[in-house]
Formats: structure tokens, C-alpha cells, sequence
């Protein structure tokens, strides 16, 4: 309770202490905000490298808006359709910006969202480069090489002491190799223009170097990216990521759907681009180009690798996979059964698309097959009966957008090998400055299936689901946001979980209020009803499904208190309404950063104190971490939450970083289960970087 009064405390003081701040917030605060949304809607433990390499760009090196072009301005993902198209309308009516802060004559901008956009533009009076120059490349371009190692440090049950007779009786109850992961990555850059680099990572528990991984590292990727030679726009040889449309028929990578962005619900397709990131399975292997002639961009690829999958039968001839009944997406190789799944099964995929690009318009045609080298056949349920099964599949999409006055429409129409259709479409208006919504609608057939789409939804899978969604932003006053959506979504058929048709809604609302450029505060309110099963002891008898509501509160802040130090605070509940039972959950930090002037640290710190009555009323948090590495742990049960993080740049070319986590659980004696279990109150994790630039 102390620790508690202190804390809040802390945020009283700060609160009275607006009119002495003189100095903007964070910049990375934005992209924080913006990964901590995706995770907080998942409960898988994704990596966000290509995202957060995506959102940073801009922050190291700017965009100028005086040479950008359209498709330049959609992969900064922060401007709406309209925003962009009305900066290319005032640069053709007065030419090029002589300052940022001429964006206020444009229509769609307001001083608010411009402090927002500040740190990722520029603006520069200069001509576009003509080409493509290799020696220009070679010369300015960047190398980077990072290295990093962590661990927990308290002993898991995987790696505890076992006689042989025991591991030979039992053999998946230990992890083969150590319990440390290790990370390497080798990246050159020149520009958005050339690009090219290796990835490789060890995760906890498996080999290195002897035994099953006699190469070193459980996993290896590479990637050549080229872009803007003449007719050539991109070619991508190694791993890579295809993008296209609105997701129904293909976008590989990490998914992101709702958040309190409410009126970014149309995809900004980027088709062909590099893959640098550690997640083993969401990326093609091969190589892929992107031509354009004239107003059309012809794009093909291909990709073949192996993948993970559980083996149901092997053809007695060949020794091969014959049968699957899952594939397998952890990415962890560190036991004998997990092994026997590794790189089980081949994977042939090819694909392409042609768009129509205009001023104002843009039509495409996507289409993709895959073919995997064993027959797909899932143990049957109630609910899996309409699930992909086989050794292929093909998809084919057309995807359109164009501009209205102040409207944007887009959507995609897409029908699987099956027969399975899958529809969205969406409009965003721009009504003033001060007001923007968006409006999506989503169809997804029960029988539609798409191994590779991530379209708008709200189920993890494009099918079995139809849905609208409404969402707006508002600027009522020049310090103020009111942002809010409402989705409401109906799924046919059954689910998992959910063993007869259902219904659902979400909803949120946050009002965000930036009284400073080193001040901002939001108060946020979320509920989400969706149905489940009611709980039965009696095997094989389902009584019926209930709603089940979720709702969040939450209140953050973020304020400077001196060019040095930045200080933040959040308090947040929940309660988890299952009946007859209804869990309830808080957390609240305390956030400390520092970045002294004259010496080249950072430091940031938090200490959190969480008290949930179990796991579904968990609650999420975003940490800060060593760079291109990501912490969004989940906390549940009762207990104190804390971390530091240390950067210090021992010159121009040589970055290090520190960072201790330690979660302490107040009521258990017991963390996890399994291999991962630890025998105590404290799970303690350390990470160490180096970032070489040459």
C-alpha cells in the first residue's frame, strides 16, 4: 500500500507541475504506444522488428515532404488518405513547402497533430535524385551489426539436474542446450534504395554449435533488396514479405487490426520488402520483383522452404511426412519432440499481382497458390469442419481504392480454391480539420480459406465472420482529441471455444488532452462482449454459449520535468465479467527516464505494482528495451513488476545496452509450469547489446 501511495503521489505532483514544463515528450513514445496496442491483442509473443524498423525510419532519417511521393508518404503510416492527397493538391497549387509548420494552410492538419508528425518530416528545397547511382550507394550507405545475448536467470525446471536413466525414460522433460537466446544481425542501408543483411538467432533451451544444431544458430535468414532502377521499383532475393490489397488474399508478416488509432483501418500494402526480423515463420524464402510501366506495376514471386509440422503419417518407402495434422508456428526447436517437427514438411508458394495506379484511383489483381509436401488433415471437431485440408490451395483478390472529394473508398473481394468468398470495403471522411472517421464494412465466408491473408477483423483468421465497424477522431479544441470506435461482428458458424453462432461488440473511447509540448495525458475506456462456452463438467455436453465482457480503464501520462528527465505514469483496471464469476485486475507504474546532455547515456526505469484475481483478467504493459528487441509481458496474480535499461554510446560507431527485469509474485511459490517452471516468488531477466556501425 505504500508503494502504491507513492506512486500515485508522484502523479498528483506532476500534475501540478504543468506550468513549469518547457520541453517536448518522447518521440519513440508514438511507436511505443503504437506496438503496445498490436500486443495487447494477442496473446502470442510476436516479433516487431520489420514493424518497429518501419515506424523508426522516419525518425533517424525524416521524410521530406517536398520530394516525397505517394507511396513514400503511406509507408510512414501516421497520414491519412486525405492528408496525403492534400499535401500533393497544395504542393501542385503553390509548389514546395518553405517550412513544416506551412502544413497548417493544408487542409487536414491542425497544430495538435502536426507536433505529432513533427520528429518523422522534414522539409528541404531540393530536387528528387534522378537514379540509382551503386557507387553513391556503396560509398554512403551504412552498416550495422548488433549482437545480443539474454537469459533467465533463476534455474527452470528444463534445465535442472537429471540422472541418465531419468532423461532416457523421459527424454522431452529437459531442454537440450542452454538456457540463454542469442541474436546476431548483419544490415547494410542506403536509403530507402538499397538493402541487404543476415539475421541469425538461437532461442532459449536449444544447441548451439553441437547436437542438433552442428551449424550453430537454430535459425538463419538473409535478404537483398533493391529498389527504383529504372522500370525495376523493387526486386527482393532471400526473405522477404509480400503486401498486398487489403490482406484477403495475401499480407505476410505481423497483423495489426483495432487500436486507438481508431481511423487507420485501411492497409497500407507496401508489396515486396525486406525480411530482417527472428520470427521463423512469417516471411517467404525465394525472390520476388516489382516492374512498372507507365501507370502499372506488375509484381511476381516465388518461395520454397521447409516449415514445422505434426507428423501423423510417414510414407514407409521415402521416410517423408505423408501426413500433418497442424503446422507448426513457436519457432522453438529445444527437445526431441520439438525437433521431430522441425523443417518436417516443404512449402511452395507462388503468387503475384498487377495494379492500375492513378492520381486518384487504384485497382489490383492478386492471386497466390501453395502447395505443401504432405497432406494437411486436422483431427475433426465441431467447429473446424469448413478449415483448409489438403496438399494446395489458391487464392485470387481484386483490391480498388479511390477518392471521392473528401472520401476514400477501398476494399478487396477475394475467393478461395473452395469456392469460399471473402469481402471488405471501407470509406474514411474527412468532414473538416477537426473531424475524420472511417467506415468498414467485412464479410468473411465460413468456408473462405486463406492461409496467407490478414485482412481487418476481428477473429485471428479471415472466415467465419461478418462485422461493421465505425470509428472517428475528433479536435475539438487545439490542445484536445476525442477518439472513439465501435465495432459490432456476428460469426456464422462455430468457433472454438464457441460451439454454436454467436455475436459480439467492442467498443472504445479515449479522450487525449496535451495541455504543452512536454505534457499529454488520455483517459481510456474499452469493453468488449463476446460469447463462450458455458462451462460444463460432463464431457461431450455443451449447455449453451454466455457473453463474456471485458472492460478497461485507463488513465497515462507522460511529462517532462527538466531537458533531462521524463517522467510517466499509468494506472489501469479491469474487470472480467464470466458468469456467475467476474475477476478483477489494476496495475500502476511509475516510469523514469533520463538522458543527460553531456554524457552519452540513457537510463529509463519502472516499477509496477499489479494485483489481478487470475489470468483472464491480465493486463498488458510495453517496455522499454535494448533496440529491436521487444517486451510485452502479461501480468497476472499479485505482485511488483520492475526494470531498468541503460544505452550508453561509447563513441560515434559502438552502442551498449543493459537491461534487468525482475517480476515478483507476492502469493505464489510457484511461476509457470512445465519445463519453464521456476521453484519461487522471482522470475529475473537480463539482456546485453552491442550495436557496431561501420
Amino acid at each position: 500500500m505504500k508503494n502504491f501511495f507513492l506512486i500515485f503521489l508522484s502523479l498528483i505532483i506532476s500534475i501540478s507541475a504543468f506550468s513549469q514544463q518547457k520541453q517536448a515528450g518522447s518521440n519513440e513514445e508514438i511507436i511505443e504506444k503504437f506496438i503496445e496496442e498490436i500486443a495487447s491483442n494477442t496473446d502470442r509473443e510476436l516479433d516487431y522488428t520489420t514493424l518497429y524498423e518501419d515506424l523508426t525510419f522516419y525518425l533517424n532519417e525524416p521524410l521530406n515532404i517536398n520530394t516525397a511521393t505517394k507511396t513514400e508518404y503511406e509507408k510512414l503510416q501516421l497520414l491519412s488518405d486525405f492528408q496525403i492527397n492534400a499535401i500533393l493538391q497544395y504542393q501542385k497549387d503553390y509548389g514546395q513547402l518553405l517550412s513544416i509548420y506551412e502544413l497548417l494552410n493544408v487542409t487536414g492538419f491542425n497544430e495538435e497533430y502536426l507536433k505529432m508528425l513533427l520528429p518523422f518530416i522534414t522539409v528541404k528545397k531540393e530536387v528528387p535524385l534522378l537514379g540509382f547511382d551503386p557507387r553513391k550507394a556503396l560509398m554512403y550507405g551504412g552498416h550495422k551489426i548488433f549482437i545480443r545475448t539474454q537469459g533467465v536467470l533463476e534455474q527452470q525446471a528444463g534445465y535442472s539436474p537429471i540422472t541418465d536413466s531419468a532423461l532416457a525414460a523421459s527424454p522431452n522433460s529437459r531442454y537440450l542446450g542452454s538456457p540463454n537466446r542469442l541474436f546476431f544481425r548483419y544490415s547494410f542501408a542506403y536509403k530507402t534504395k538499397i538493402s541487404w543483411g543476415i539475421t541469425a538467432d538461437k532461442d532459449p533451451g536449444e544447441e548451439f554449435f553441437k547436437g542438433s544444431q552442428a551449424k550453430g544458430f537454430d535459425f538463419y535468414s538473409a535478404h537483398l533488396l533493391i529498389k527504383d532502377i529504372g522500370p525495376l521499383k523493387t526486386i527482393v532475393i532471400g526473405d522477404y514479405l509480400a503486401q498486398f490489397g487489403q490482406g484477403l488474399v495475401i499480407c505476410s508478416g505481423v497483423n495489426y487490426g483495432k487500436s486507438s488509432m481508431v481511423t487507420t483501418t485501411r492497409k497500407k500494402a507496401q508489396g515486396l520488402k525486406k525480411y530482417s526480423s527472428a520470427d521463423e515463420n512469417l516471411f517467404f524464402r525465394g525472390a520476388g520483383a516489382t516492374f512498372r510501366l507507365s501507370k502499372l506495376d506488375f509484381t511476381a514471386f516465388a518461395s520454397k522452404k521447409k516449415i514445422d509440422a505434426n507428423i501423423t503419417a510417414i510414407d514407409s518407402l521415402t521416410g517423408d511426412a505423408e501426413d500433418i495434422s497442424s503446422l507448426q508456428t513457436s519457432g522453438e526447436h529445444a527437445t526431441p519432440s520439438e525437433l521431430a517437427d522441425r523443417k518436417s514438411v516443404s512449402e511452395a508458394v507462388i503468387g503475384g499481382n498487377i495494379t492500375l495506379n492513378m492520381e486518384k484511383f487504384r485497382v489490383g489483381l492478386t492471386g497466390i497458390q501453395y502447395t505443401y509436401g504432405a497432406t494437411l488433415l486436422k483431427t475433426p471437431t465441431v467447429y473446424n469442419q469448413y478449415d483448409f485440408s489438403g496438399k494446395s490451395n489458391s487464392n485470387i483478390g481484386a483490391d480498388y481504392q479511390f477518392m471521392i472529394k473528401d472520401v476514400t473508398v477501398f476494399g478487396e473481394g477475394a475467393m478461395s480454391q473452395n469456392g469460399g468468398k471473402a469481402f471488405m470495403s471501407g470509406m474514411l471522411f474527412n468532414l473538416s480539420s477537426q473531424i475524420n472517421m472511417a467506415l468498414t464494412y467485412r464479410n468473411y465466408g465460413r468456408d473462405y480459406q486463406a492461409n496467407y491473408s490478414s485482412g481487418f477483423g476481428e477473429n485471428s483468421v479471415n472466415a467465419n465472420e461478418e462485422g461493421l465497424y465505425i470509428g472517428t477522431t475528433i479536435y475539438p479544441y487545439a490542445k484536445w482529441r476525442i477518439s472513439g470506435y465501435y465495432d459490432l461482428f456476428s460469426f456464422p458458424w462455430l468457433k472454438y471455444g464457441v460451439y454454436a453462432p454467436s455475436k459480439g461488440s467492442d467498443y472504445l473511447i479515449e479522450a487525449a488532452y496535451t495541455p504543452s509540448r512536454s505534457v499529454s495525458m488520455y483517459l481510456r475506456y474499452r469493453q468488449k462482449i463476446k460469447p463462450e462456452n458455458i462451462p460444463t463438467t460432463i464431457p461431450a455436453v455443451i449447455e449453451g454459449i454466455e457473453d463474456v465482457t471485458t472492460t478497461k480503464i485507463r488513465f497515462h501520462i507522460s511529462y517532462k520535468v527538466s531537458q533531462t528527465i521524463e517522467l510517466r505514469n499509468r494506472i489501469e483496471w479491469l474487470t472480467y465479467n464470466k458468469f456467475p464469476n467476474t475477476e478483477r485486475g489494476f496495475l500502476i507504474y511509475q516510469d523514469f527516464i533520463y538522458k543527460p546532455i553531456k554524457l552519452p547515456l540513457t537510463f529509463s526505469a519502472r516499477y509496477c505494482i499489479f494485483d489481478t484475481d487470475g489470468y483472464d483478467s491480465r493486463l498488458y504493459e510495453y517496455e522499454n528495451d535494448v533496440l529491436y528487441a521487444f517486451s510485452v509481458p502479461a501480468l497476472y496474480d499479485k505482485g511488483t513488476r520492475l526494470y531498468f535499461n541503460v544505452k550508453y554510446s561509447v563513441n560515434k560507431k559502438i552502442d551498449l545496452w543493459f537491461r534487468f527485469g525482475q517480476t515478483y509474485y507476492s502469493n505464489m511459490n510457484t511461476i509457470s509450469s512445465g519445463l519453464t517452471q521456476i521453484n519461487g516468488k522471482t522470475k529475473s531477466e537480463i539482456k546485453l547489446q552491442i550495436r557496431i556501425l561501420i
